[in-house]
């Protein structure tokens, strides 16, 4: 049986992070049997008392990703403190640097010194822009990152605050998955050395469909921002939404079957038509409850699924926070 929890078993993590990223991806080490000591500032990482607070005081997803780490207290401006974090960096393997770009070289706790104490250490640093933005030192939030790469405004809609910290996220699989790549390259030259992520990387690279097509000199022609009937949301008659995503020809003509419209099967992709197709679908599927919908799609094979709150969500696939981030994983032998 092939055992992902236990595949980092022996390796040793140091993060200094805070919020999301890093703690995501000192998460995901630990859910594959790595060792993870987090170092937080006087005061804590700002995620513990970020409301909202659940039963013990903290926010729920400090608690999820934080609850499988050694958690210590380190003022890394106090000389004494320093040499705490110098024993831990010593046996090491990996350095989740999750701060503002230049901030532990500030603290005199530069590459050089990190890997002169450890040549095998792999820093691996998550920033809000890369090394090469002009900007490389700019405060930065999922928000903005979202922002300035383009997904916000990927969208047929007008742009909207998103529901998901979705630049957080893929920094944090991102530095993981460096990590693991480094811990690979290091069996060859049993050296450590930085590797860097951002969350402006990660959203770029979450918006590649629609970078592709700017690239391209294509800025509107997209099937998947929501312009075309076959592939957007629609609300219900209770306020909720059904996700239509036909984007095969033998998807499309089941939906418009299952609603009575053959009509509009051969209007698929005719980009004239798509206004009076997205308004047909739209008054359609605003005369049942989701509910009712969702009894009907749920018997055919047409790519329609409910928009489930977070609550739904957990139940439709229950989610374990005792265990971390090992649901993440399904393995077979």
């Amino acid at each position: 049986m092939l055992k992902l929890s236990h595949i980092l078993d022996g390796v040793s993590v140091v993060e200094i992070a805070s919020y999301i990223p890093g703690p995501l991806c000192g998460a995901l080490l630990a859910s594959l049997g790595a060792t993870v000591v987090k170092i937080e500032r006087p005061g804590g990482d700002p995620m513990r008392t970020f409301p909202p607070f659940d039963h013990s005081g903290e926010h729920p997803l400090f608690a999820i990703l934080n609850r499988t780490k050694q958690c210590y207290t380190l003022n890394l401006r106090q000389p004494a403190d320093q040499a705490k974090l110098y024993d831990l960096i010593r046996s090491a393997d990996v350095l989740i640097d999750g701060l503002r770009p230049g901030a532990l070289g500030r603290l005199g706790l530069t590459d050089e010194t990190l890997l002169e104490t450890n040549p095998r250490l792999l820093i691996v640093a998550i920033s809000g822009l890369p090394p090469e933005h002009p900007h490389r030192h700019m405060a930065l939030h999922d928000l903005n990152a979202q922002a300035l790469g383009g997904v916000l405004a990927a969208s047929a809609d007008d742009p909207r605050t998103p529901g998901v910290h979705a630049a957080d996220m893929v920094s944090g699989l991102t530095a993981a998955a460096g990590v693991l790549a480094g811990l690979l390259a290091r069996h060859t030259s049993n050296r450590g050395g930085r590797i860097e992520t951002s969350l402006l990387s990660a959203a770029q690279w979450l918006n590649m469909p629609a970078l592709a097509l700017a690239l391209a000199g294509l800025l509107t022609a997209d099937t998947l921002n929501g312009q075309f009937a076959c592939y957007r949301l629609y609300q219900t008659a209770d306020h909720r939404y059904l996700a239509v995503a036909a984007l095969e020809a033998h998807f499309w003509q089941r939906v418009c079957t299952v609603i009575e419209r053959p009509d509009l099967i051969p209007l698929q992709y005719e980009r004239s038509a798509q206004p009076m197709v997205i308004s047909a679908l739209s008054d359609i599927f605003r005369q049942r409850p989701l509910h009712e919908w969702q009894a009907i799609f749920d018997s055919l094979d047409t790519c329609v699924s409910p928009v489930l709150t977070p609550l739904d969500a957990t139940r439709e696939r229950p989610i374990r926070p005792d265990v971390g981030f090992g649901s993440l994983f399904t393995v077979q032998d």
